[in-house]
């Protein structure tokens, strides 16, 4: 199936937006980013599609309202995220009212996914707000998390999400077009895989080593695509520094990497 095809046939869609992509170095707002997914966004729901936001950026955010540059402890994290997370949904929700569209906020952690009671509960304020015409915006828990269960910059958050609300497709907004057979950086002949059926070795050496938890970067995205595909939910993974990063997607010239769902 091609990129093209991704609105005809999805009706539900999980978008995710990764805090290097929303924030700038000084800890702000990416102003341009954040009004071009809330306009892509605005247009996919006159389109009567269900979406549902996965957000990071609350640390990055956080540290620039308290004016911080060195590196943080988890504890000093967990403080910066509190202070942080205010300035993400007030971005949100200033840009959303522009489109008369209300913003809803959710947190939550590992445990809530894995949990059946959580995940229950979950799942029904998610399908009650969808119902109310609210966005929903999702991050995870910063403030209560810890080093050792954090999801890693949402990609596996926002896939367990996708999975648990039965979502046509998850789209992983980046600050590179896909995944690529060798790094693209300075490399103008890296060559740009645009479908992937199944996740072999071979995928996951072209995503790279990540840190020593296995977060971030784009083995975290592999990892969220093997979590999808086993739910028969697609993911696509496209730069989110274009004009319309997710109405685009509808025309097979862009740039990006599909993940087949399993039929």
């Amino acid at each position: 199936m091609k990129v093209m095809n991704t609105f005809k046939n999805s009706k539900r869609m999980v978008v995710k937006i990764g805090s290097s992509l929303l924030t700038n170095r000084k800890g702000n707002i990416n102003k341009s980013v954040l009004k071009n997914v809330v306009s892509d966004v605005s247009t996919l729901l006159k389109k009567n599609k269900e979406i549902i936001l996965v957000s990071s950026g609350a640390i990055s955010l956080g540290k620039g309202k308290l004016k911080l540059n060195k590196k943080l402890s988890l504890n000093e994290s967990q403080a910066v995220a509190a202070t942080g997370q205010i300035e993400l949904m007030s971005s949100w929700q200033k840009e959303f009212c522009k489109h008369n569209i209300v913003v809803a906020q959710l947190l939550l952690s590992p445990s809530d996914a894995e949990n059946k009671k959580s995940s229950t509960n979950a799942i029904a304020t998610i399908e009650n707000l969808l119902n109310f015409k609210c966005m929903p915006i999702i991050n995870e828990n910063d403030t209560t998390s810890t080093d050792e269960i954090k999801f890693g910059d949402n990609d596996i958050l926002a896939a367990q999400i996708a999975r648990l609300i039965k979502a046509d497709h998850l789209i992983l907004l980046s600050n590179v077009d896909g995944l690529y057979k060798e790094p693209p950086i300075n490399n103008k002949e890296a060559v740009l895989i645009s479908e992937v059926e199944s996740i072999t070795n071979d995928i996951h050496a072209m995503a790279g080593t990540a840190s020593k938890l296995g977060k971030g970067g784009m083995i975290s995205k592999i990892k969220a695509a093997e979590i999808c595909m086993k739910s028969n939910c697609s993911v696509i993974i496209t730069s989110g520094q274009k004009q319309n990063p997710i109405m685009s997607l509808s025309k097979i010239s862009t740039k990006a990497t599909r993940f087949s769902a399993r039929k």
